[in-house]
């Protein structure tokens, strides 16, 4: 070959290979970061496995999910448990696949999940408000004839005058 035509097929084989390196690098250390931070979890979780109590515990769902949520829920809960089983160098081809594909629609995902667990959380406490103050408005209905009927107790006032009465 000629010199003349070697120089530029070695300066446009860099050019086109820098940015995919660069781009690659990136990826890897995220998933290398992602990896390690599982390996450092499992690891923890082995070490507490003995401070633990032997009867399993229940986790509260009290996050008012919906069925979408419910199913993305249970989903990770199952990838976790397959996770536990991966080696470290599956868990990080697994982690540099799902870095190399991004993940901008699963952000999107989890703050639309975070708002309607918001607004759910918003709407129960209004509920329970609401009933809070239909019963107290019955109480109120049904004690005036009588003072504080729901404890059966007179009034402070009415106890104080009673008892200087005596």
């Amino acid at each position: 070959m000629d010199e003349d035509l070697i120089l530029p097929i070695v300066f446009l084989a860099f050019f086109i290979l820098f940015p995919f390196g660069v781009v690659f690098t990136v990826t890897a250390c995220i998933a290398f970061s992602r990896t390690r931070a599982w390996q450092k979890q499992k690891t923890q979780e082995a070490t507490n496995l003995e401070a633990e109590p032997l009867a399993p515990t229940e986790e509260e769902e009290d996050d008012f999910l919906d069925t979408e949520d419910e199913m993305d829920y249970h989903k990770q809960k199952d990838e976790e448990r397959a996770d536990a089983l991966l080696t470290t160098k599956q868990k990080f081809r697994k982690e540099l696949k799902k870095a190399w594909s991004g993940n901008g629609k699963d952000a999107i995902k989890v703050k639309e999940r975070e708002e309607r667990r918001k607004l759910a959380k918003a709407v129960a406490r209004e509920i329970e408000r609401r009933d809070k103050r239909r019963a107290r408005q019955q109480g109120q209905a049904a004690g005036s004839s009588n003072e504080n009927a729901g404890e059966g107790l007179p009034s402070y006032s009415n106890a104080v005058a009673d008892d200087r009465k005596q």
